[in-house]
């Protein structure tokens, strides 16, 4: 593979023999930057500050690799000039009698204040233009796949990449029905893997799943993903598509809804408004045959963030999913899985109370600050100012790169203003953008589109806060902000975007005092009065039928004086009813389907139940848990303090990134504090990473490893599971939680392979120990196409949790050893397959069959299941 400096140089070289771009070399496997400077000579002329711009970026990536060469570039009237190499910070020299210039680059870095600082901050650049070669690039201690894991996925998941997403994937594949798991999980430790291994699992005779996503780009790009496990893997969804989006085709559309009601597509990628309207129908058909297994919420912190206001359907899905849990078989409902990179207290409880509820969700906590991103903050006295700044830092700085705006308007001023200055590489994605613009600068910008590879179009693209959300492009370099976002939730989502393969990047926050006025006003949440949700409250309560203990309102109804759109009056009434369940005054249910009468016959009940249900979403059936509920003043007071929780999120989300401009504190320190949630008398904590802030290059030490602060690996425990339902060979266990399974001679250790896959058949997945030899690996490996299997090859789970675990002793000794005699102790199920003679864990020289009541021989116990 050629480097980028000698591809460039091959190219360069090309122009100045050749004079053109006709034939120009082909430069084996170019990639990065070399393959983007290709692709800007040979495809739609750019500007001349884009192939400056790489072509700096190029060598200043050889000179962090000591290489201080420069190229000879001829003097063609499509290429910059001498004038402008120079502007873009570059040695020059006329050479070859005027036909060629030499250049070389001058390093550069955004503006700092003092002799250290700016040590610092070249140092930095030198990191990030290493980019994989970096020693500062996020280094994770990977772990063995298990087979359910690698089998889902395809051998290039062989292994986990990080402790925190192997316990999230095992959390997510051992969830129970109609459980609920929120999972925090830093990007780049695969998260899409954690949700796609157990629902590929789950749906692999039949069944459904869908996972919601915050926008179309992201749904294609998952979609692509699904396609290329499945086109290896297998089976496909009749349809072959997996994004239900309002792109596709209105006969693929209905299709897919045909499939996903007989629970033949496997797997679905859409939105919150698609789920709540045109899929509404189709999952609660899958539901009610038992065949939905997967509800999974991508980028779940915006459930808060975008659901308390212009996309309310983040929230209304609560609504569906208890519906879905009421139409499943029990044992059949649906695990709801919650997943971000990111999450604050409030959000946390936003997600629990909505999507939890009666029950508490587990919770996967791996929180720890990105490695990558050193940050560079900025406020200027005016706009010019800023201008100039950001075209300065855009210029410069490496690409692929995100400008960041708040507001439509300034996202396509921008964008022109960069297309006069020379940079014609330069696509715009805002929230008025059509699909087929962000689908166009997707692709212009990864040069990848459905069909494969494909040449790069754009190095810059600009957008607002509509664009991102779960794009893949894992070696952005630079993330740069012409603005002051609301929150810093939306601040550190952005900056991710950047680094996401685990080299070092760069964020560049360039302000101004106006901005704080904007990002004042988008902050504002907008949250009905409790004057009015009383008012809404009466007339739902008023309608009220009352079933069992229960009171059954129509989220249809409206005071008298009002009369909005149909769907906009029932959104503010599950917003009401949301926020009253979060203040605890009362429990929202989905509508029980009537029981037959006594004397009625069936058909009457079947036309009863017909018209249940073709009504029952206008419908929710409200407990009463406190009389405050139906008093005027308490419930002002109750559903005010609720009111004021979200709105003292929203101004505290910006505070802290107003506390990161002020350059006295660690901006590490100040998002750390911010992604904690509250545990028990403490806190699940965010662990603490910076790479270099205004405040730590001025005053800290940087840590041997190259950071100002540098967290741990997390690693999270596995959630506790709920009681344990029926498992095999129950009656042999007796009053003890441990069932020993014997062998005596060869012919009947035989038999404990087929012994481990029967009880794995039967749901019991996490097998370990040091008799788990190659053989029933092999064995386990064809299982886990069906089944989830799970290997405790550390011993992490027979130590640390209380679900059922089966444990193959070693058959060439008689201690059990320490990590068994620990389990024994412990009040949870174990299936212990050992040799006869092996000794009890509490009694030495005493054989545990001799005095342990819960024990079965492996043939009796093969027999009995």
């Amino acid at each position: 593979m050629t480097d980028n400096w000698t591809g460039a140089k091959t190219l360069f070289d090309h122009l100045s023999q050749h004079r053109g771009i006709q034939q120009l070399p082909e430069v084996p496997e170019a990639k990065g930057t070399l393959r983007r400077l290709r692709d800007a000579l040979t495809g739609d002329p750019g500007g001349w500050r884009d192939l400056a711009s790489l072509t700096r970026q190029i060598l200043l990536e050889a000179q962090a690799r000591e290489n201080t060469s420069g190229f000879t570039i001829p003097l063609l009237p499509w290429l910059p000039t001498r004038e402008q190499w120079e502007e873009m910070r570059c040695q020059t020299a006329i050479i070859d009698g005027g036909t060629n210039v030499w250049v070389n680059a001058l390093p550069w870095h955004p503006p700092v204040p003092d002799a250290v600082s700016r040590q610092a901050a070249q140092e930095d650049l030198r990191q990030i233009h290493l980019g994989e070669d970096s020693p500062h690039r996020r280094m994770l201690d990977s772990y063995q796949a298990d087979p359910f894991f690698t089998t889902a996925l395809g051998d290039d998941h062989s292994h986990y990449v990080s402790a925190g997403q192997r316990q999230a994937a095992r959390a997510v594949a051992l969830a129970e029905p109609g459980s609920t798991t929120i999972i925090c999980l830093p990007t780049g430790h695969g998260k899409t893997a954690v949700a796609m291994a157990p629902v590929l699992l789950a749906s692999k005779s039949r069944g459904v799943s869908v996972v919601v996503v915050p926008t179309s780009v992201l749904a294609a790009d998952l979609e692509r993903r699904a396609l290329e496990i499945l086109d290896e893997h297998g089976p496909h969804s009749p349809t072959r598509r997996y994004a239900y989006t309002s792109g596709l085709p209105e006969e693929d559309r209905r299709l897919m809804r045909e499939d996903i009601s007989a629970g033949r597509q496997r797997l679905v990628f859409t939105s919150p408004e698609a789920l709540v309207k045109s899929l509404k129908g189709p999952l609660e058909d899958a539901a009610e045959a038992g065949l939905f297994n997967y509800f999974v919420i991508d980028e779940a912190h915006l459930v808060e963030q975008w659901g308390n206001s212009f996309r309310t359907e983040f929230q209304t899905m609560s609504t569906h999913r208890r519906m879905w849990l009421s139409k499943a078989p029990e044992g059949r409902q649906p695990a709801t899985v919650a997943m971000s990179a990111t999450l604050t207290g409030q959000q946390v409880q936003t997600l629990d109370t909505l999507f939890a509820s009666p029950q508490q969700a587990e919770i996967v906590w791996a929180s720890q600050l990105r490695h990558e991103p050193s940050y560079y903050l900025d406020i200027f006295p005016n706009e010019e100012d800023r201008q100039a700044a950001v075209v300065e830092a855009v210029s410069y700085l490496p690409k692929p790169m995100i400008l960041y705006t708040t507001k439509v308007i300034d996202a396509q001023e921008w964008a022109g203003r960069l297309r006069s200055h020379g940079l014609g590489r330069v696509a715009s994605v805002t929230g008025e953008s059509s699909e087929l613009q962000r689908r166009d600068a997707l692709e212009g910008w990864t040069g990848r589109t459905t069909e494969g590879d494909a040449p790069t179009r754009y190095d810059i693209v600009v957008g607002t806060s509509a664009f991102g959300l779960g794009v893949d492009l894992d070696d952005v370099k630079t993330v740069v902000h012409a603005c002051l976002p609301e929150t810093v939730d939306r601040y550190y989502q952005e900056v991710g975007r950047a680094g996401r393969n685990g080299s070092p990047s760069l964020a560049y926050l360039a302000t101004t005092r106006k901005d704080e006025a904007i990002a004042d006003r988008m902050s504002d949440e907008v949250v009905i009065g409790a004057p009015r949700a009383w008012q809404r409250w009466e007339a739902m309560f008023h309608n009220r039928e009352t079933v069992q203990e229960r009171h059954r309102v129509s989220l249809d109804s409206y005071p008298p004086d009002m009369n909005e759109g149909f769907e906009r009056n029932r959104q503010w009434n599950i917003r009401i009813l949301n926020l009253m369940m979060r203040s605890g005054v009362l429990a929202v249910h989905p509508p029980q389907e009537p029981a037959i009468r006594e004397g009625e016959s069936h058909a009457s009940w079947r036309a009863r139940l017909d018209l249940f249900y073709a009504s029952a979403d206008g419908y929710a059936d409200v407990q009463l848990l406190d009389s405050d509920a139906r008093n005027p003043e308490q419930f002002a007071n109750r559903f005010k303090a609720e009111r004021q929780k979200l709105l003292d999120g929203a101004k505290s989300a910006l505070r802290e990134l107003k506390a990161t401009l002020r350059r006295d504190q660690c901006v590490g320190e100040v998002l750390g504090a911010y992604y904690r949630i509250a545990h028990g008398e403490g806190y699940r904590r965010t662990g603490v990473t910076c790479r270099g802030c205004p405040h730590c290059r001025a005053t800290a030490e940087l840590l041997p490893a190259g950071f100002y602060r540098l967290a741990g690996e997390p690693r999270p425990l596995l959630p506790t599971p709920g009681a344990p339902g029926h498992l095999p060979l129950t009656p042999y266990f007796g009053e003890r939680h441990c069932l020993s399974l014997w062998w005596e001679d060869a012919s009947d250790q035989a038999l404990a392979a087929r012994l481990v896959d029967s009880l794995v058949r039967r749901r019991i997945s996490v097998v370990g120990g040091p008799g788990l030899d190659g053989r029933l690996r092999s064995q386990l490996r064809v299982t886990a196409r069906t089944r989830t299997v799970i290997y405790d090859d550390d011993g992490a789970l027979l130590s640390g949790w209380a679900g059922p675990v089966i444990w193959m002793t070693d058959p060439f000794t008689d201690h059990p050893g320490p990590q068994i005699t620990q389990r024994f102790a412990w009040d949870t199920p174990t299936y212990l397959i050992h040799p006869r003679g092996m000794q009890h864990p509490e009694r030495r020289d005493t054989p545990l069959v001799d005095v342990h009541p819960a024990n079965l021989s492996i043939r009796r116990a093969l027999e009995e299941l």
